[in-house]
């Protein structure tokens, strides 16, 4: 029976950890448990999700790759089990991209939808500094109050709506799900909870797995652990940094090769670290009750559950430093930073070599008449 999996996110709940080690054992899934993960490199997931919304994601939508969704289609087709799409930019695939992808997948017998979601608590710091690390300069009591501002408007305390914060188009699952359930089923929608506390054997792999009825003991090439998350202080020197290189003073191609490559990539990620920054209380007491509103409109809902509901709940153990940094902790990152930039920036160029052996030619031709007329 041909059976077909999408994997919409959402984004920042473990994805690209996720699709990593899908894509390195792609070949044990297959063998082992017939789950084809198709495509000839992993980034074609990529380009697929982006295709299917063109109008969202002008700027990566590459004509080059307009067959890739295509010869993904194709591999699917030709499976006679179960296939897996994944990618989080599904996540924001509205009714009529839905129903364009359906109509694309109509030959197969099934159609699951797969949502990894994690809790608020951990959620909010998380997308705010993926924000930073892409050049936003908010701080992130600004960004909890916008947040807040779209789903309690009148409430005071809450940011301006008019602020473009697009938190919740990639992380509302209540309404994401819904519009995909409308065209699977609720019986087809599995929600996986990222664990709040990892427990050998039920890590978010192993949930994720299960989802779709596959055996992890088979997979059993290894993924490396990176370190993706910013101490609060590290985080804090970006987002003063961002104020400086805004599009209109930094092209982001250069911010994308020397900010998000070198200084995060090669430089903030290999320091000694703290912790990051998390909720106040004030802001753990909001959080704490949407997400049980949240949780609660998955169970109604019924749909699949691998994991704990509780896992989206926010506990009582707060997550990450409540309190910002100081101006001398970021002033030392800052400082940390440069240095580190320094012993790793190549040496200046120099002149060519014959220029400067003749540039000494001439030096010494100079001296030589210098010390004739000296002696005359």
């Amino acid at each position: 029976m041909s059976v077909v999996y999408i994997h919409i996110g959402l984004p920042k709940t473990g994805t690209t950890h996720l699709q990593d080690r899908l894509w390195r054992n792609r070949d044990l899934a297959l063998d082992a448990s017939g789950l084809l993960y198709p495509g000839n490199v992993i980034s074609d997931h990529f380009h697929a999700a982006v295709h299917l919304q063109p109008e969202r994601y002008l700027d990566w939508v590459d004509p080059a790759f307009a067959k890739t969704w295509p010869t993904l289609l194709g591999q699917i087709r030709a499976w006679p089990q179960t296939s897996l799409l994944s990618h989080e930019l599904y996540s924001t695939a509205t009714p009529a991209h839905i129903a364009t992808l359906m109509s694309d997948l109509s030959f197969a017998d099934e159609v699951h939808v797969i949502a990894t979601v994690r809790d608020l608590a951990r959620q909010l710091p998380s997308v705010w500094q993926e924000n930073v690390k892409n050049q936003r300069r908010a701080t992130f009591d600004e960004f909890v109050a916008n947040v807040r501002a779209y789903v309690d408007p009148a409430d005071p305390t809450a940011g301006r709506p008019d602020v473009e914060e697009p938190f919740w188009e990639f992380q509302d699952y209540i309404r994401i799900l819904g519009q995909w359930a409308e065209h699977v089923g609720p019986e087809r929608v599995h929600v996986v909870t990222v664990p709040q506390v990892r427990v050998e054997g039920d890590g978010l792999w192993e949930r994720f797995l299960g989802a779709l009825d596959v055996d992890p003991a088979a997979l059993t090439i290894p993924v490396p652990s990176l370190n993706s998350s910013l101490s609060s202080s590290q985080a804090e020197f970006l987002r003063r940094l961002n104020s400086r290189l805004q599009p209109s003073d930094v092209e982001w191609r250069r911010y994308e090769r020397v900010i998000k490559g070198q200084v995060i990539g090669e430089i903030l990620f290999d320091a000694p670290s703290g912790t990051p920054l998390g909720l106040s209380t004030a802001q753990r007491e909001w959080a704490g009750g949407k997400a049980t509103e949240m949780a609660e409109a998955v169970r109604v809902a019924g749909y699949r559950v691998s994991g704990s509901l509780d896992d989206l709940t926010v506990g009582a153990r707060a997550v990450g430093d409540a309190e910002p940094p100081s101006d001398h902790d970021v002033l030392d990152v800052a400082l940390d930073t440069l240095a580190e930039m320094v012993k790793k920036a190549p040496l200046p160029k120099v002149g060519p070599r014959w220029q400067t052996r003749a540039m000494n030619i001439v030096r010494r031709a100079r001296r030589r008449v210098a010390g004739l007329r000296a002696s005359a």
